[in-house]
């Protein structure tokens, strides 16, 4: 296997041991210029670096995204985060008699439940698929839960739990046999696993930066498939989401949604998050994901073996095409090793029903995670 690309260019992996990029992706080096190039077209330009970088600032980002996800172009908006995706997604759709239900798996985000539940109060019906095993849902349990009153199937293409992948291609063709549109979130798999949303279908897709992407918080992206955005109207619509934002129309009028999936902008970019996420996918991008998802599985490989040699639970799957870049291990006291191994130089997380949650990135290496299990080795 060659060495890890741009390792170079992340600052925190001369301090530390990182394999905790499914929570936090390191920073490259070059995303400090970039946020004092943001102050500065502040400090120099003022409101006119809106006619000119903040809002470059904002097209590269969407660009970037959409050579990312394999999208036309116009068809990505940024956001705050994602649940402010998935709510002005939601908010768009209607739900009728004899079409209205909105069917999740027990393994997506956890504030994706109270979120989705909110909509009830305007008629949606919500339905559960479960797990049969707490870490996999087999796509063939979510077709089968769909119906002519699906309205909308909401599923991740990577589970945080487990780190198990999902077929989406499989689904959204299932849901478009029955008339269903799908919105899939890819917070987990976007920068390790390659993402095509033409190939798959979906209909929507919601993630972010700051975990694979190495991008930061607050750099979140909604894409809407091209001939269904201009069939939608948000109800979550703040100005920049509008035709003419700034007609200040009068207040019996909600505004034209402006064209495309900018309409489902809420209100102001997050102009400095875009600023601090440009580097970081830009390695991405350089480095390119087929590369990454195949350096990713080999290192993954490499801590199932160790995972056996040390007889603990391994909770994620083991098969290549169903696993995304996280593994998650589990043995009795495993949220004190995670603490002493912190304490050690070496991050990772712990999560209830998880366990360990390990992470290699294109910039890891193998030594590292070798060391990382000769440390957990003397935790235990």
């Amino acid at each position: 296997m060659p060495e890890a690309p741009l390792r170079n260019r992340f600052p925190l992996l001369d301090e530390v041991t990182y394999l905790a990029s499914h929570s936090l992706g390191a920073v490259p080096h070059a995303t400090k210029e970039a946020l004092g190039e943001y102050y500065d077209a502040w400090a120099t330009q003022g409101i006119h670096a809106w006619d000119g970088p903040w809002w470059e600032t904002v097209e590269a980002f969407n660009k970037d995204i959409e050579e990312l996800l394999n999208a036309p172009s116009g068809t990505v908006a940024p956001m705050l985060n994602v649940t402010r995706g998935i709510a002005g997604f939601v908010s768009a759709l209607e739900p009728t008699q004899g079409r209205d239900t909105i069917l999740m798996t027990d393994l997506e985000f956890t504030t994706s439940y109270p979120l989705i539940r909110g909509f009830e109060d305007r008629g949606f019906q919500v339905e559960i698929v479960e797990s049969q095993d707490g870490r996999t849902v087999d796509p063939e349990a979510i077709v089968d839960a769909i119906t002519e009153e699906t309205l909308l199937v909401h599923t991740c293409h990577v589970y945080f739990r487990s780190g198990a992948l999902q077929d989406i291609e499989r689904i959204t063709e299932a849901a478009h046999e029955k008339g269903a549109i799908v919105l899939g979130d890819g917070y987990q798999s976007v920068g390790i696993v390659p993402t095509d949303v033409d190939a798959m279908g979906v209909d929507a897709f919601v993630g972010g930066s700051h975990k694979w992407l190495c991008g930061g918080p607050g750099a979140v992206y909604l894409y809407v498939r091209e001939g269904l955005v201009d069939e939608l109207d948000p109800k979550l619509r703040g100005w920049f989401g509008l035709e003419e934002p700034f007609a200040y129309e009068d207040v019996e009028d909600r505004g034209r949604p402006a064209e495309g999936t900018r309409r489902f902008l809420m209100g102001t970019p997050n102009v400095p998050g875009l600023y601090a996420a440009r580097e970081g996918i830009g390695c991405v991008l350089e480095v390119g994901v087929e590369t990454i998802r195949e350096r990713s599985l080999s290192l993954t490989d490499r801590i199932l073996v160790h995972a056996d040699a040390q007889d603990v639970e391994v909770k994620t799957p083991r098969e290549k095409s169903k696993r995304g870049g996280m593994v998650c291990i589990d043995f009795e006291g495993s949220e004190k090793v995670t603490e002493a191994l912190a304490e050690e130089g070496f991050v990772v997380d712990w999560r209830p029903d998880c366990g360990i949650r390990v992470s290699p990135h294109f910039y890891n290496t193998e030594e590292e995670v070798d060391a990382f299990f000769q440390a957990l080795i003397k935790a235990r």
